[in-house]
């Protein structure tokens, strides 16, 4: 079926066979389109976004341009028929599914509606709140309205519900769900700097040049930490300077997210994960990792920050008890994230913390099997002596009393530091997991001195 009798939509062409394809010269226009759109950015903000690049000028782009892309079935591989008369009905329209490669996932297009209804209500805009849209009221369920105060007093930025009568208070609401805030943070800076291969589409590009580009930003990057790290530099120059560098990275790699080609690169998932925890063990061991996190979320400004939230949440729900005390209460996350980190656990490269019978956090990456734990030791190696321990079979029946938490040292007898935990799945790595053969196991490491292992 020819769904295209004239010109194709913007991200499409037909090629020398009249088949309707990807254009591969205006889809990543498309892909930013949809993306700004779930940064908050309303149609004519986008729009003049466009216009001041001048993106694919002399083109002029409106608003009305913005809203039909967005409302495009098509992006995502499906096709819309009678899409007006429908509408003029008050009828559903007939869907065509999958009937063109899609240019943005179904998650992505989801996203975005639920976006869309919320941009058609009322919001005020004079200033710029770091949650718009995404606080909804702890006891009616709607979202909550975006209210500053005035004067010559200390300026405060509200989110309140005009139903319930309740007021919270944004730095307050920033303050409590912080350690959110620095885990999202972290998985933001893991997924630039190492995961960029697994969560890539596969593409016909060349990266040479931006891969040198960011290679070089990124060791100046490395410098400027070690230089922090050493107390060579304090944390305000170490802030300027790092923030400057990280603006230009962001470019690059937004760039080479979007252009890497699969086909031809080669990567082990495992051997980025462990260059990733050895960095992240460093920064621990110098009791400069939370600072590291901070100062990359306290070097944004408040725009920056509504961004990176509307990337990952979907809403979020924080209570005020009568002391006056914030408690976050509930979190929804947006389904392009949920699908991101899907993706990492199928590769046995997602890590979750649990707690030990004296209520510790302890790093564990899920759904991990046998070859990729192999792969991960292989490289760790590389930094340490490495010893691996079974700790528990989790699914194993068992007679008489079982403890509620896996009793685990620090360190045990042989001098021998936790790094991490690792459950282990022998069947396959469908979510949810089926309980079947899931065993825990420790990982654990000295400096140098290596040693072989087996398993």
């Amino acid at each position: 079926m020819d769904i295209f009798h004239g010109t194709c939509p913007l991200g499409y062409k037909r090629d020398e066979t009249k088949k309707v394809r990807i254009d591969d010269t205006t889809k990543d226009i498309i892909i930013r389109i949809f993306n700004l759109y779930l940064e908050g950015k309303s149609y004519q903000t986008i729009a003049n976004i466009l216009n001041e690049e001048k993106v694919l000028s002399p083109k002029k782009w409106r608003d009305s341009k913005i809203e039909k892309i967005i409302n495009n079935r098509i992006y995502v591989g499906d096709y819309e028929r009678f899409k007006r008369v429908a509408k003029e009905q008050r009828k559903e329209p007939i869907i065509y599914p999958n009937v063109i490669e899609p240019i943005i996932t179904k998650a992505m297009f989801e996203d975005v509606q639920i976006q869309k209804e919320k941009n058609q209500r009322a919001y005020c805009r004079d200033r710029v709140y770091i949650f718009m849209q995404k606080m909804i009221c702890p006891k009616c369920g709607k979202i909550m309205q975006c209210k500053g105060t005035g004067g010559k007093k200390k300026k405060y930025m509200y989110y309140h519900c005009t139903d319930c009568k309740i007021y919270l208070r944004e730095d307050l609401i920033e303050e409590q769900v912080m350690p959110m805030i620095m885990d999202l943070i972290e998985y933001d800076m893991t997924v630039k700097k190492y995961f960029y291969p697994v969560l890539a589409d596969k593409k016909e590009r060349n990266t040479a040049k931006l891969d040198k580009e960011i290679s070089s930003l990124q060791n100046r990057k490395n410098r400027i930490k070690e230089a922090y790290l050493k107390e060579i530099v304090d944390v305000e120059e170490f802030s300027k300077e790092y923030k400057e560098v990280d603006e230009k990275l962001n470019l690059l790699e937004q760039k080479r997210i979007e252009a890497i080609d699969l086909n031809k690169q080669t990567f082990s998932p495992q051997h980025l994960m462990a260059d990733r925890d050895v960095e992240k063990e460093k920064l621990i061991r110098s009791n400069k990792f939370y600072d590291m996190l901070m100062a990359e979320w306290k070097n944004k400004d408040k725009e920056e920050k509504q961004e990176f939230i509307s990337k990952f949440l979907e809403s979020i729900t924080v209570e005020k008890d009568k002391k006056g005390k914030y408690e976050l209460v509930n979190m929804k996350l947006r389904k392009t994230f949920i699908e991101q980190v899907y993706k990492l656990m199928q590769n046995g490269m997602f890590d979750m913390t649990i707690a030990d019978e004296k209520d510790k956090e302890v790093r564990t990456t899920v759904m991990m099997d046998k070859q990729e734990l192999q792969d991960y030791i292989e490289r760790l190696n590389e930094y340490y002596e490495v010893s691996y321990y079974e700790v528990a079979r989790l699914d194993e029946q068992k007679k008489g009393y079982q403890k509620k938490y896996l009793t685990i040292d620090e360190i045990n007898d042989n001098g021998e530091k936790l790094f991490k935990l690792v459950e282990l799945v022998t069947d396959d790595k469908k979510y949810p997991q089926k309980k079947v053969n899931r065993i825990v196991g420790a990982i654990r490491v000295k400096e140098r001195e290596k040693v072989s292992w087996k398993f």
